[in-house]
């Protein structure tokens, strides 16, 4: 009798889950990963057309506009996490949540002051901050000259869903945008590098059902 009633039981629930009637929610599982984005800035794209930027460095007598600073960073997911599984676990993808921001700028030898720098997320084909599908990511507060600062950006709460949907694809470009000026007084031309790190703290939820 016991026997006969599990073997019922058995089959009702297979029954069940084939006709969705399972609640599939408690088979989720949920991954925390984060990505590492490095985004290389260097002054000697930043000189302004027309310019020397080869003279010997003198005090600007007054403030002087700089090139855009704006390049795209091409972002494989799976490959800048180091983790294969992902590639598996992105067919079964049901959410993916941007937790926190972590932001570094390091190794800074630069002469002038960085502004606050937007970051924009797009797709592949996104070279620009204002291309196709780019959405404002977050941004980066000002660095003082040859300065090293680290912190959290928040994500720009109105493009969460975007910013996730774009997640989802594994695959993005990182673009960074500014108008950096070398204020009178300070040193010109521009020289220097830096090293500005974002690191995209995830929240992944997958449910292996979705690969039936």
């Amino acid at each position: 009798m016991v026997r006969s009633a599990l073997i019922f039981l058995t089959i009702i629930s297979l029954f069940s889950l084939a006709c969705g009637w399972f609640d599939d929610e408690i088979t989720n599982i949920t991954y925390r990963e984060s990505v590492p984005v490095s985004l290389p800035i260097n002054a000697d794209v930043l000189c302004p057309p027309g310019i020397d930027c080869t003279e010997d460095s003198t005090p600007a007598a007054n403030d002087i506009d700089l090139m855009d600073l704006e390049f795209d960073i091409k972002v494989d997911v799976v490959e800048a996490m180091g983790n294969e599984k992902l590639q598996d676990i992105a067919k079964r993808l049901r959410t993916l949540e941007i937790t926190s921001i972590d932001y570094e700028v390091s190794e800074n030898t630069l002469n002038f002051d960085l502004p606050a720098i937007q970051i924009f997320l797009g797709p592949l084909t996104a070279d620009k901050h204002d291309s196709r599908g780019t959405i404002e990511l977050t941004t980066i507060p000002p660095t003082a000259a040859g300065k090293n600062i680290a912190g959290n950006a928040p994500a720009v709460e109105a493009n969460l869903q975007a910013l996730s949907e774009q997640l989802k694809t594994l695959q993005f470009s990182a673009i960074p945008y500014a108008k950096p000026v070398i204020k009178k007084g300070q040193p010109f031309p521009p020289t220097g590098k830096a090293n500005l790190k974002l690191t995209l703290n995830l929240k992944i939820v997958a449910n292996p059902l979705d690969a039936i």
